[in-house]
């Protein structure tokens, strides 16, 4: 260990000068070089109490007796003051989502289960507390595992910073989301969007954008003339990383009668960087108001909305319905796995039945399990069987063989089966 007292030298104008005040120079433990503390006095006496009273410091810290300076400052700073140097944190490196709404979005949620916890130091937060709060909410349990995303993520931020020692969420279960979903969505059919697209007046063309394209709103919203390729080629729709919720550039392919219609809908004098739906993009709202006035239900018997988000459900249920590889339709719909754009799909407008009811009958075993039952279901005599043929008693073995097979044929199948050579009779 080096523990020295002693004022710093350095140059000026080619001259060797001292600092003011005394330094410590110290190296403890697996120290690589020296550190230097500025001990903020002129008084040796005083340098080296101090100097001492730091060594000491770092000892005990170095053998677990006590926690590092920064997490004993921690402790002692409300955690609001915390979250502000989070949601700071996530603005610069550019984590708060697009314009910084996932970090407002993030910052109140965090505000709230603080307040409904009574949480106000690092010290208060307990997984028993965040449980007992858990189980008076009646939210949807989408909703509750937002929350504990949300403090867990903010949790970590604060260990990794070395502001706590631990994060004690950690180990806390999410709620089992499945069948708990309180806002499903439906795709519309096509009669239900050609009727939208032409009731809607000018919003109509951002319908069958929508719907045809799989782009988000906020997508929509910030779509430009330059941004889409409709020329020669394979026509296209760039999504810039700046827009896009995964911050990835990415292409989307578009089918032709899209391009005719977005051909048809620009302006003569239409610049590249001119928004292509500068009247912006229709609210929640309106699109229920369009889907009422066009007879089109918002809200179907299942409990199934038909909302604007809706719309990209309907663009991938129309790819899977058309055939569309499901590899080609994840990149289509931008999504991560295959999982993702499963969960887009609607089977309810799927043609399941009539892709089976064609299917190869068969037609011996039908036609043997018609003549053992009859028209009633009740065995009847057997039209094949004749009088020429010995007559054998059941056995109990062949009860679970088809009776398509004869007697001697369903023994002998039964017995090679269980590897045993076929006995005589």
């Amino acid at each position: 260990m080096i523990f020295k007292v002693e004022k710093r030298r350095f140059r000026k104008n080619g001259t060797l000068q001292e600092t003011r005040c005394y330094y410590l120079r110290y190296r403890l433990g697996n120290m690589p070089v020296d550190h230097w503390k500025s001990l903020g006095v002129t008084d040796k006496q005083t340098a080296e109490k101090l100097a001492r009273e730091f060594i000491q410091e770092k000892e005990r810290e170095a053998a677990g007796l006590i926690a590092p300076r920064l997490m004993r400052d921690s402790a002692q700073k409300a955690l609001s003051e915390h979250l502000n140097d989070y949601v700071a944190d996530l603005e610069a490196r550019n984590r708060a989502g697009r314009h910084g709404r996932g970090g407002r979005l993030l910052k109140g949620r965090i505000l709230r289960l603080l307040k409904a916890c009574g949480w106000k130091l690092p010290g208060n937060v307990t997984a028993d507390s965040f449980v007992a709060w858990r189980n008076r909410q009646t939210t949807a349990a989408r909703t509750l595992n937002h929350y504990l995303q949300g403090m867990v993520s903010f949790l970590n931020w604060l260990e990794r910073s070395g502001r706590i020692s631990t994060n004690p969420l950690k180990f806390v279960g999410k709620v089992d989301e499945r069948g708990q979903k309180k806002r499903v969505r439906r795709a519309f059919t096509d009669e239900e969007l050609s009727k939208l697209i032409q009731g809607s007046g000018s919003r109509g063309i951002i319908y069958f954008t929508a719907a045809r394209t799989g782009l988000r709103n906020d997508e929509l919203r910030q779509l430009t003339w330059n941004d889409l390729h409709l020329g020669n080629g394979t026509p296209h729709v760039v999504v810039r990383d700046s827009v896009a919720k995964n911050k990835t550039t990415q292409t989307v392919c578009l089918v032709p009668e899209i391009v005719e219609a977005l051909q048809a809908y620009r302006p003569a004098n239409a610049q590249p960087a001119n928004l292509v739906f500068a009247k912006g993009v229709p609210r929640a709202c309106t699109l229920r108001a369009d889907a009422e006035k066009n007879q089109i239900a918002y809200r179907d018997e299942l409990g199934r909305y038909a909302d604007f988000h809706a719309l990209r459900y309907t663009y991938a249920t129309f790819m899977q319905r058309y055939g569309v590889s499901p590899r080609f339709a994840m990149q289509q719909m931008r999504h991560a796995n295959l999982h993702e754009t499963k969960g887009y799909t609607d089977e309810t407008q799927l043609p399941i039945y009539e892709s089976i009811k064609n299917l190869p009958r068969l037609e011996e075993c039908t036609h043997r399990c018609a003549q053992i039952l009859g028209k009633t279901g009740q065995n009847v005599a057997r039209t094949d069987a004749t009088s020429e043929k010995p007559q054998h008693q059941e056995n109990p073995i062949n009860i679970g063989v088809w009776r398509t097979l004869s007697y001697p044929d369903a023994q002998t199948k039964m017995v090679e089966t269980k590897g045993v050579e076929p006995s005589t009779s």
